[in-house]
């Protein structure tokens, strides 16, 4: 159930209301209660008041490629969601971009509270890869153990322990917003079959945060030399399998 210790929030752009329109008539039909809140708008460039909270130098170093200042201002947006959930006291919250198309089974499973079973849950999601053994079931859903990397911030939610990790990973912001954290050591979980999916066009992911489709979104990564925990990530991506494709 939706509680107010574990809103539903909708991040969207002021003016933007019929971009969000159908999701906001979705859930209220649904009787699912949800709060908007606007995040930062970055199509015409960063507003230099957010310039203190970005790291570009570390971003072009993390990604071989600069972020553009709409993928700052998506990771920026939901940074500050994080640092909401912090300062409001929440137990958690799920977090819905304003492009988001939820299914029926996302309204079964926010209803039966299940959202509030982990850390961390990717409720929509790209290229998404779990170890084969990793896995739990959750009423009628299974749950992967996310293995590496997966795509998307559509739809997900995050335990008040989870924000916090995310706001530490994003002070300040150096990586696109999906996801400035490993998301295996994070306890992340690939929800299937998923419960909602991303509007729009693929390619433009978000107007909160579009992107070239050409960026690696961080696949290559910059070598530092050799490191005990790059065997585990080695290990885990070869031995992974696709979720929800």
């Amino acid at each position: 159930m939706i509680s107010p210790d574990w809103p539903i929030i909708i991040l969207s752009l002021e003016g933007d209301e019929g971009r969000r329109q159908a999701l906001t008539d979705a859930l209220m039909q649904a009787g699912l209660p949800f709060r908007i809140f606007y995040g930062v708008d970055g199509r015409q460039g960063l507003p230099a008041a957010f310039a203190p909270l970005i790291d570009r130098e570390a971003a072009q170093t993390r990604l071989r490629l600069r972020m553009t200042d709409t993928e700052f201002a998506c990771a920026l947006s939901h940074r500050a969601i994080y640092s909401l959930i912090l300062d409001e006291n929440l137990t958690g919250a799920v977090i819905l971009e304003d492009d988001a198309i939820i299914t029926p089974d996302f309204v079964e499973f926010i209803r039966s509270g299940l959202q509030r079973t982990g850390t961390m849950m990717l409720m929509d999601y790209n290229y998404g890869r779990a170890l084969p053994w990793q896995r739990k079931a959750l009423g009628r859903w299974t749950l992967h153990r996310a293995a590496q990397r997966a795509t998307f911030t559509s739809s997900y939610s995050v335990s008040r322990s989870a924000a916090m990790t995310l706001l530490e990973a994003t002070t300040p912001v150096s990586y696109v917003a999906d996801w400035p954290v490993n998301l295996y050591e994070m306890g992340a979980w690939l929800v299937s079959p998923k419960l909602a999916a991303q509007g729009g066009d693929p390619a433009q992911v978000s107007r909160i945060g579009a992107r070239p489709k050409a960026s690696p979104r961080g696949r290559a990564r910059t070598r530092t030399g050799f490191r005990w925990s790059d065997i585990g990530t080695y290990l885990r991506r070869r031995l992974s399998r696709p979720v929800g494709r």
